[in-house]
Formats: C-alpha cells, structure tokens, sequence
C-alpha cells in the first residue's frame, strides 16, 4: 500500500494551514512572480545546538527559499530586493518526496560579499577579487604574471569572458583569464592585473561628502548600474 500520497496530502495541510508563521514574505520577483515565502541563512545553525558560522563571504552569502504550496515559483535568475539587497534564484533543488515541495537556493548580493564595483564600458556590477600566488597563465592572445594573478567571483548574471578588461572603482584594471568556472549561483574567473587602468574616483571632502554624481547609473551598494539595467 502506497502512503506516499496520504502523507503529501497531510504535509500539504500543515504547510499552509500555517502560512502565516512559515511565509512571512510576500513580493513580486523581477520575472513578475508573486507569492509567498520565507527565506533563511543557512549558516545560522539550526535545531542542534551546535552552531555553525560560515566567515567565507561567498557561501555565506547563500539563503534558501520557501514558497507557499499553493503560489507560483519564480524562475531561477529572477531577484528581488530583501533586506535591502539584491537576492538572486540560483536554482530550485529536488523535489522532497514527503512535502512535494523544491527549496530554492539563492544569493544575497551585497558589499560584504562583492565589495568591489567594476565597469566594462558603461556597464556596472559587483565582484570579489581573491589573489592567488599562482603560476603565469598562457593562453591565445591572454597572459597573466604569479605576482599578478587573481580569481575573481561575480554575482548571478554576471558573464564575463577571457579577454575582458574591466576597471573597479579603485581604479585597478584586471583582465579576464583561464580558468573559467560557470555556476548559476555566480561564476568564477582568472583575473590578471594590469595595473591603474583609469583615474581613482576623487575623495569625500566637508563640503562634499559623497562625490559620486547623482546619476541613473550611480547607485547604493547592492543597486548597482546592472541590477538596475540588466534584469529582464
């Protein structure tokens, strides 16, 4: 006999006969999806007493995602603003074989994940830059020196190819090179640094505290140029 179905059907009734305590969000995804849902840290620890803090910025930046059974679920990509910040859908996990529900697993995009902001042309976004004390990098038309090599990590979105130069906002230019990791959750790419590639943006004075122009491509951290322009 077959309970699978009578124990999905009981998760069911449990799940959103107590929405109110389990889905305490509700907000429209960038792909137009509203819903539901709740979203937590999953280096906080859990029921055991035993907790884990995660000091790595990049897997701490990691949150996963509940929806109401009974809502639609957007598609990995879409974001939404939580907390302040930018959180990305990376991808939704298997379904549980007792609930019948997927948990999505998503990216808090913020400074103290990505704290550099870089520019190709007119194009804005967030990054981490690690450097490596690595072997010179030899690639068709890419070369990358030990004392100069670096990996670089950008947020869901962000596809950058060996070849590009992009200039962060402290002025360093790094170009992009072998190795190049995808992931939905954010990339992974060599970076080679090429050193003061554009004047460093000018110093906050009394009179003028913050010298960033008041643009529409100039924003808080977390609101950068691309989460602004590059979302569908």
């Amino acid at each position: 006999m077959n309970r699978l179905p009578g124990i999905q059907a009981t998760a069911h009734r449990l799940l959103t006969g107590n929405a109110d305590l389990l889905y305490t969000l509700t907000g429209t995804w960038s792909d137009g999806t509203l819903c539901r849902f709740s979203v937590r840290d999953p280096n906080k620890g859990g029921r055991s007493s035993e907790t884990q803090l995660q000091t790595d910025p990049i897997p701490a930046s990691l949150r996963l995602l509940r929806v109401h059974p009974d809502d639609a679920r957007a598609t990995p990509g879409a974001s939404l603003i939580y907390q302040g910040e930018r959180l990305v859908l990376g991808l939704w996990a298997d379904q549980s074989i007792w609930t019948g529900q997927q948990v999505g697993v998503c990216r808090l995009v913020d400074e103290r994940a990505y704290p550099l902001v870089a520019m190709i042309g007119v194009q804005g976004f967030r990054l981490r830059i690690k450097a490596l004390d690595a072997p010179p990098v030899q690639a068709t038309g890419l070369t990358g020196t030990p004392n100069n090599s670096g990996l670089a990590y950008t947020p869901p979105g962000v596809t950058l190819q060996p070849g590009d130069t992009f200039t962060t906002d402290a002025g360093d230019r790094y170009q992009v090179v072998p190795p190049v990791q995808r992931d939905a959750l954010g990339d992974t790419v060599g970076v080679s640094w090429q050193g003061q590639g554009a004047e460093r943006p000018p110093l906050p004075t009394p009179d003028n505290p913050d010298p960033t122009p008041d643009t529409p491509d100039s924003g808080s951290p977390g609101r950068d140029p691309w989460w602004d322009e590059g979302l569908p």
